[in-house]
Formats: structure tokens, sequence, C-alpha cells
């Protein structure tokens, strides 16, 4: 298990001498690439902190022979990463993972896989070690015909699992992007029939890039809304994308719709993360170009209906995109990733920073 002074033996704390009862100070490392040895594009980071106290990322990765594939990493004790392990093999591409760890331990690994150029279906397996899986587990979340299901988000409470996804051809009247759901009961093997997640999607806009998480007593849904302009929220010109969310306590009904920013457009708000601090608080995490340059920002969860008080913009964290932050074992002290580079030669980098 990694412990706050192992962590700092390795990670350049300090002591100023000035409190002995105090841990010491922590010195934010320097950025530094996790994606070693991949020449071409590696995107999408999820970052946990294992119940071992261990650091957790993965990412696609389209090294190699095939379309793309998930690599996952893990470092016990703060500062040596292991070599990272290829979880998927198929020649179809596999994008976007998303990590949970569920209450008995297990790993959950959820992504979506191409089998065609925007047609694909939403994967997940299961693993009780971060660095071992096998692909003979997969099982497929979603696997109905001429779909393209992706970019999701799992969470679970209890032994329930749900998985939230975007899909923009399910629906034959609505053609813009919309936020779906499945889930598996308590001791089940199979995925509900997906459904759109109710009261939760714009008629007249596109929904995207969901974040999911069980926030204590409830399941709290964040995503982006944009206007039509472009297909995604980060393409260029910039759409009016802002942040949303919504809360249910089952997964089965929904709160009403809430808006959290309100800049006017153009205004690009997007990848939102939302991620528990040591001290039991709830924060969203997303890029903005709410100042101009597009930055990190974050906002207090209880602070959603008050926007902008209590916002503050990470400047712990480089420019990229799809930052992703998780508590360490370590108090103050918090693990960092996100993507960076030209296209076509991305990497994953990350650094530990005070927060």
């Amino acid at each position: 298990m990694v412990t706050g002074l192992a962590l700092c033996a390795l990670l350049a704390c300090s002591d100023d001498g000035t409190d002995p009862g105090e841990p010491p100070a922590f010195a934010p490392t320097s950025p530094a690439l996790l994606s070693t040895g991949s020449p071409t594009k590696d995107e999408d980071p999820s970052v946990i902190r294992a119940r071992d106290g261990s650091m957790v990322v993965a990412w696609f990765s389209d090294r190699g022979a095939n379309a793309g594939d998930i690599y996952i990493t893990r470092t016990t004790n703060g500062a040596d990463w292991a070599p990272a392990v290829r979880v998927t093999t198929s020649v179809d591409g596999d994008f976007y993972p998303q990590l949970f760890q569920d209450d008995a331990g297990t790993f959950h690994l959820v992504w979506f896989r191409w089998y065609a150029f925007e047609r694909g279906h939403i994967m997940h397996n299961t693993s009780t070690s971060a660095l071992t899986w096998n692909t003979a587990d997969e099982d497929t979340v979603t696997a109905d015909a001429d779909v393209d299901d992706w970019v999701p988000s799992v969470t679970g409470a209890g032994d329930s699992l749900l998985v939230f996804f975007v899909s923009n051809v399910r629906d034959a009247v609505n053609a813009t992007n919309e936020v779906y759901m499945t889930s598996r009961p308590p001791g089940g093997t199979s995925w509900s029939a997906p459904v759109k997640v109710p009261g939760v999607n714009s008629a007249t806009e596109h929904d995207h890039l969901p974040f999911a998480a069980w926030t204590g007593s409830e399941f709290t849904l964040a995503w982006v809304r944009h206007d039509t302009s472009q297909p995604s929220p980060w393409l260029n010109p910039p759409p009016n994308s802002q942040l949303y969310f919504a809360t249910s306590p089952t997964g089965a009904l929904w709160s009403a719709v809430a808006r959290i920013t309100n800049e006017a457009a153009p205004i690009v708000n997007v990848f939102p993360q939302l991620y528990r601090r040591q001290d039991g608080a709830w924060r969203i995490l997303w890029l903005s170009t709410r100042a101009g340059a597009a930055a990190v920002f974050e906002l207090p969860f209880a602070n959603t209906g008050v926007y902008p008080t209590g916002i503050v913009k990470n400047t712990s964290l480089q420019p990229g995109y799809s930052h992703r932050i998780a508590p360490t074992p370590t108090p103050g002290v918090y693990l960092g990733a996100w993507v960076q580079g030209p296209e076509g030669a991305q990497e994953i980098y990350y650094r530990y920073f005070a927060n």
C-alpha cells in the first residue's frame, strides 16, 4: 500500500521544520511523459486511485498494427510506473477507456469499439488486478446493429453498474447526439436494453461527453450540451457548448436538468470530470475558453447553482485536453493526467501537485 511518507520520499517533499506535527510540504513534480514508447497517437486518459492505494491510468493508443488498443499502467509508490499493459487485442479500434473499482475491489473497464467508421459498440471487462486482463472475459454492453455508441462513462453503487454513453443514430426522429444508459443489476451478467437517460436530452441541441459518479447518496451525471453548428463540442469554429448536470437516487428517475456554465457564445466547455477530494467534497473539472485561451477550471459541486462563485483555475495542469484528476494517498496531493502534442503524435502526460 502506498503511504504518504513513501510518496513523499519519492516525490520530493520537503520539511521546513515549522511544525513537527505536520506532514512534509509537497513540491509539485514536473510534467512527465506516461505513454512512453509510442510515436503515434495516445489519448483518452482515465485515472483512479485503487483501494490498495496504488494509482492506475488507462488510455487509448494506436501504436502497433491494430486500429487502436487500450493500455493500462500502475504505480504502487508514486514514482515508478509499471510497463504499460495492452488489455485489448481486437483488430477493430478500441477507444476512450473509463476505469471504475467497485466496493468488492473488482476493476471495471468500459470503452467503445469501432468495427467500421462511426459504427461501434460499448465494451466491458473486469479484473481483480489492474494489470491483468483476459480478453476472453470481455462482454458487449451494447450490441445493436448499425449504431455508433461511444464515449462511455461507468459508475456503480453496491453491486449495481451503470454505463452512460452517446449515440446519434438510435433515434430516427432526433438526429442530434443524445446520452443513453444501460445497467447491470447486482449479481447480474447481462446488460439492460439501452435507453435515453430520462429527461436529460435536448430535442434541438447535442448532448455529449457524459461523466457519471456515485456522489455519496445519488448518481450525478455531468455532460456538455452544444448547438448544431458542429457535430462535436471541440471542433472549430467553436459552438456554444455549456455544462449541465442531473442527479438520480437509483438511475431510474432523474432530477430536472440544471445548467452550470452561462457564458455567451462562442464558448467551449468540454471534457467534464467529477472527482472526489480527500475531504469528501466533490468537484467538477473541465476545459474551458471562458477566459480566452483554453484552460482547466474546477468548481465545487456544491456551487453549481451559483456559478461562477467558487470557480478556480487549475494552473498545475498543462495545456492540452482530456484532463483527469485523482487524489493520491498523500494528504493534499493529487495526480493529474492529460493529452498533449500535435495531431497524430499526442502523448499522455502526468504530474503530482498540491490541490
